[in-house]
Order: C-alpha cells, then structure tokens, then sequence
C-alpha cells in the first residue's frame, strides 16, 4: 500500500526550492495584489501537502455499516461447505497459516503449518475461530478497539473478510473455495 508519508518530504523540499527561488514580483496597473514572501509561499504550500497527505480519518461507524452489509453478503449466499486458507499473524508470531474445510459453520478437516517453516514455531489457534463467520465476530471486535491503525476489507462477490488488520494482529483469507453440497 503507498503511503504518501514517503513522497512528503521531497514534495515540501520541492515547493521551498521553487518559493525561495522564484523572482519577486513587481505591482503593476494589472495586478493589485500585495507580492507574497517566500516563508508565506513555503508555509501555504506545507500546510496544503500536509492536507493532501492525510489519511482519512477512522470510521468506526463506516466500517460496522460496511460489516453489516458484508454479513447479510454473507448470508444470502447461504454458503453451507467450502474451503479457505487463513494467514494469521499477531505480535512477536511467526505467520500461521491454516486451511480449513468448513461446513455449516464447524471445521471439519484443518491444517496448521508457519513460515518461515525453518524456524517458524506453530502457536496455539482454535481452528473454529478462523471460520469465516468467526471472522466476522473478530472484525467487529476489532472495530471496537477503535485503533486508528484498523484495516478491514471484505470480498464483493460473498461479503468474507478479505482482511482484518490492526495494531496486534491480521487475518487474510486467501484460497476461498465453495465446496458441492453433497
């Protein structure tokens, strides 16, 4: 993700290099204004890029509307089976990576495995809270948090979480696949 924190800097060095080198100006029958200094052209452009550089303020209450619309998403597709890997990560862990047949809601096969798989060390997680509807939950828990830093991004075909990130911890589903009900 481009985080226009990196290209601040050199746009403000930009914009001083430009005001402090730009000739004065003279006042003229055409032009009534006063000339504006350097340090008024520097400051006026540094406080516009800073402007255009923030982020968007967090939302909680955006972000419950978006999972309430992704949840009935969800449930319309009225998904019984499917398979879906889940890369979960908190704090100081390894990346846990887990693929999980679903169906009704409860996982019925699981595979747990890390990476680095050299050196990666496999961390204690309930495979039943990596379901896709136990991710809903973990999303709406995460928006409670109220951590700037949240992320959550859902998929548009069947409303899953595509990704829940904030400061301690990401899920990111990848891999899904709707099973045949037999």
């Amino acid at each position: 993700m481009f985080k226009p924190v990196y290209a601040f800097p050199i746009f403000c060095l930009l914009l001083l290099f430009v005001a402090c080198g730009s000739p004065e100006t003279s006042t003229t029958a055409e032009s009534q204004t006063e000339p504006v200094s350097a340090q008024d052209m520097t400051s006026s452009a540094l406080t516009t890029a800073i402007a255009a550089s923030a982020e968007p303020p967090y939302d909680p209450v955006a972000l419950l509307a978006e999972l309430e619309t992704a949840v009935s998403l969800w449930q319309s597709q009225a998904v019984g089976q499917y398979q879906v890997t889940v890369r979960h990560r908190r704090g100081s862990w390894n990346v846990q990576i887990f693929a999980l047949t679903v169906e009704n809601g409860r996982v019925v096969d699981s595979e747990h495995t890390c990476f680095p798989q050299q050196d990666c060390i496999l961390q204690e997680v309930d495979p039943e809270t990596l379901t896709i509807e136990a991710l809903f939950e973990t999303a709406d828990a995460v928006i409670a948090l109220n951590d700037p830093e949240t992320e959550i991004s859902f998929n548009p075909t069947y409303g899953y979480p595509n990704t829940v990130s904030y400061q301690d911890g990401i899920w990111t589903l990848e891999g899904f696949k709707l099973l045949e009900d037999e």
